[in-house]
């Protein structure tokens, strides 16, 4: 089937979906985010360039929120000393997502109505789906992939829900948008670096013409359900209008920067971290709250980051479901454990293509 018979009906699922989530209801995404922002959260980041924007992007309108932990390449956590010994009740999972805990993530976490050959294996999917669904009646779930639908077990174009065609930007991206139509839009003191900063979170500017087929129909929506004059607007904007080398000469004007200022360079080309160690993140916190003007976001500052506990995550699984390691009658017990232990992650997700193929990881917390 082409990649184009489903361009109209995936259109009137971006519009319904950031239409229902992205308005001023109480019951909707961006109102419930309202709520949340008036009191005191602990936040638990993704340690990549998306997580830190966007906990720094959400701290700068909720003070009382501070980041407490960094949950590392899916193997270890970096933790605030007051809270090492214990999850907080009241964490948000930014960047990462939990069954557990209010999130706000960009990732497919639901398999979808798919029947496995491997019976035990599609119900273990289907208990995790129907967990999903009794989470979110006790946490907020800031997640596009709920909100649309979207399919973890299909990766083809026949339907719109498939994750082929899921939400394609980082968690930034979404995030702004529900900030600004909460009421509550971050400070954009900077428009060389950091626009073009949230606009690529996860890739974002690369996916608008490698996947022109469905980045167009998802971020020209959203600006949309925002408003015209929105930050969110000025970024698709950007984004769609911008010269062949726009973006390349914005990364190599902050080379230089770097290079002229003596400092080691804590972004990769692609604009993500070099690595994630504390030393790393510390210095990229630094750089993103002089660069906004926005406060500082982590617990007891972002210079107690050197004193910070590390530890391994308390457990995790990947299951291969497409593929040459995919599962077989043989393997399929233990990857029905697998599935059923992510119930204690600290992140949940499916993850589509890439060099490990197609699978559903979790990790847990501490």
């Amino acid at each position: 089937m082409s990649i184009q018979s489903t361009a109209a009906d995936r259109r009137r699922l971006a519009i319904e979906t950031l239409g229902r989530e992205l308005n001023t209801s109480p019951s909707s995404a961006a109102g419930q985010l309202r709520k949340m922002l008036g009191h005191p959260r602990p936040m638990v980041v993704s340690a990549d360039i998306d997580g830190l924007v966007s906990a720094a992007m959400l701290a700068s309108v909720a003070r009382e929120w501070e980041i407490v932990a960094f949950v590392r390449q899916s193997a270890d956590l970096v933790l605030e000393p007051s809270v090492a010994t214990g999850m907080p009740a009241d964490l948000v999972a930014i960047d990462l997502y939990s069954i557990n805990h209010d999130s706000i993530s960009n990732h497919v976490v639901k398999w979808g109505n798919k029947q496995p050959r491997l019976k035990n294996l599609g119900a273990a999917f289907q208990a995790w789906d129907q967990a999903v669904n009794a989470a979110a009646t006790q946490h907020v779930q800031a997640v596009p992939s709920i909100w649309a639908g979207t399919q973890g077990c299909y990766e083809d174009a026949d339907r719109p829900t498939s994750s082929k065609f899921k939400y394609p930007l980082g968690t930034a991206q979404f995030l702004l948008a529900m900030l600004e139509v909460s009421g509550h839009a971050p400070k954009f003191y900077d428009r060389h670096y950091l626009p073009w900063l949230v606009a690529d979170c996860d890739g974002g500017v690369g996916s608008y013409t490698r996947y022109a087929y469905n980045a167009r129909i998802w971020w020209p929506t959203m600006a949309s359900a925002v408003g015209p004059a929105s930050l969110t607007e000025q970024i698709f904007q950007m984004v769609d209008r911008m010269r062949p080398h726009e973006y390349l000469d914005t990364i190599s004007a902050l080379d230089r920067e770097v290079q002229a200022s003596g400092q080691t360079p804590w972004l990769s080309d692609d604009w993500n971290l070099r690595n994630t160690s504390p030393s790393t993140i510390k210095t990229a916190l630094t750089w993103l709250t002089e660069l906004t003007g926005w406060p500082d976001p982590v617990r007891g500052g972002i210079s107690s980051l050197s004193t910070w506990v590390q530890k391994p995550v308390s457990g995790s699984g990947t299951v291969e479901f497409k593929g040459e390691k995919r599962v077989t009658a043989a393997t399929e017990g233990n990857a029905v454990a697998k599935v059923s232990a992510a119930a204690g992650a600290i992140n949940a997700n499916f993850y589509h293509g890439g060099y490990s193929g197609t699978r559903f990881n979790w990790v847990g917390g501490w």
